[in-house]
Order: C-alpha cells, then sequence, then structure tokens
C-alpha cells in the first residue's frame, strides 16, 4: 500500500483523488509544517474521510507514560480507520501493548534497528515504519534495515517504510522487503510523473491523430 505523508490539504486533495493511495500518514512535524497541532486531528480526520482516505496514522504524544496513554486514547477516539502511531520506546511500547489487547490498531514508529521488528511484533504492532532517509543521513544503511526488518520472522508487524528520499529509494526498499511506503508529496508526484513515461504517452496520442496514409 502506498500512503501520503502530509498533512497540506490543498497538495493531498489531487493525489488523494487518483485513489491510489490507500490513506494519509501523519506525525507532529508534519503537521507542524501544515501549520497545524493534534487539537486539528478531528477535523482533519474527518476531512480526509471527505476525500476518500481509507486509513489516517496519527501519532500520540507526550514525555511521560501517562501523558503517552492520554494521548494515545484521544487519537484511538477518533475512529476506527485511524491507526496510532508510537514511537518504539519503553512508553511507546507499553502503550501500544495496552492498546492492540483492546484489538486498536498501531503503527511502531522511528525504528532504526532490526531487532526493534521484535519488539514491535511483542507489542502486536500492525505496522513498523523504519526510517530509511534518517537513518542512512546517521550513518546507518536504512536499505539494509528494510532488509533484515523483512527477514525476522516475526509474524504480524506490516513494514511500512517511511523518510523515503527519492523515487528510486522507494523502489529499493519495496525490493528490500517493505509491505508498505509512506510518500512525501514531492517524490509522489514525481512517482506519477516519469520523463519517458510521458514521452511514450505522447508519441501515442500522436500515432493516434495522425491517419495511416500519412505515415
Amino acid at each position: 500500500m502506498l500512503y501520503l505523508d502530509s498533512a497540506d490539504r490543498a497538495q493531498l486533495v489531487p493525489l488523494l483523488a487518483t485513489g491510489l493511495f490507500e490513506g494519509v500518514t501523519t506525525n507532529p512535524l508534519i503537521l507542524q509544517r501544515a501549520g497545524l497541532t493534534p487539537a486539528a486531528l478531528p477535523d482533519l480526520a474527518q476531512w480526509l474521510r471527505d476525500q476518500g482516505c481509507r486509513r489516517f496514522f496519527a501519532q500520540a504524544t507526550g514525555a511521560s507514560l501517562a501523558e503517552i496513554r492520554a494521548s494515545a486514547a484521544a487519537v484511538a477516539a477518533l475512529g476506527d480507520d485511524v491507526v496510532v502511531k508510537l514511537v518504539c520506546t519503553n512508553e511507546g511500547l507499553t502503550v501500544a501493548k495496552e492498546l492492540t489487547a483492546a484489538g486498536r490498531a498501531v503503527l511502531i514508529t522511528a525504528a532504526y534497528h532490526p531487532a526493534q521488528m521484535l519488539l514491535a511484533a511483542a507489542a502486536g504492532a500492525h505496522f513498523i515504519a523504519p526510517y530509511v532517509g534518517r537513518a542512512t543521513d546517521a550513518g546507518r544503511d536504512g536499505l539494509a534495515l528494510v532488509r533484515a526488518m523483512a527477514q525476522v520472522d516475526a509474524g504480524t508487524p506490516r513494514i511500512l517504510a517511511a523518510s523515503l528520499r527519492s523515487v528510486d529509494q522507494l523502489a529499493e526498499a519495496a525490493a528490500a522487503g517493505a509491505h508498505d511506503a509512506t510518500l512525501s508529496i514531492e517524490i509522489a508526484n514525481a512517482l506519477l510523473d516519469d520523463g519517458l513515461t510521458r514521452s511514450a504517452a505522447a508519441e501515442f496520442e500522436t500515432a493516434t491523430a495522425t491517419p495511416a496514409s500519412a505515415v
């Protein structure tokens, strides 16, 4: 599945209209870039449903277990189509286990080591998000991270590749074993607009418009 990593409504509209993207992923930084705060999540979730979004990922926040628990409860209350994102920390995983035990879908985010796949599985998470680009920026191999996660026989978590830097990296992450990916608006638009494909389409149209006798 492909997701869009954005909360910018104007940029999301044309991409969601294609029907090609399963939904939208957000985190506090993405909300901030769109001029939003977590208080805007209920309105955003409903707007996304109106646009045909089938799944929405929203992140729980907080410095303490109690704060994360309260934030996660608020996110979960947004609806069954909302996946609660929790950072792969002691506190985040604890809350994740509580939520999945209650039947809620959870994504473990900001994963940088393949062994964290085992933690996500132990928490009953449905998804885990390795930060491919950020891992590589930090001196680790983000694609090797995805590849190693895919080789860990942990059961449930689907690998949702995040922090992708290019269309090429998207393809490489999928080849490495990622089940899903979330894309920035820029990468999503680039994916839909390959120059050679566009040239071929123009050639086909020219041939269609030219009578056979003129060829």
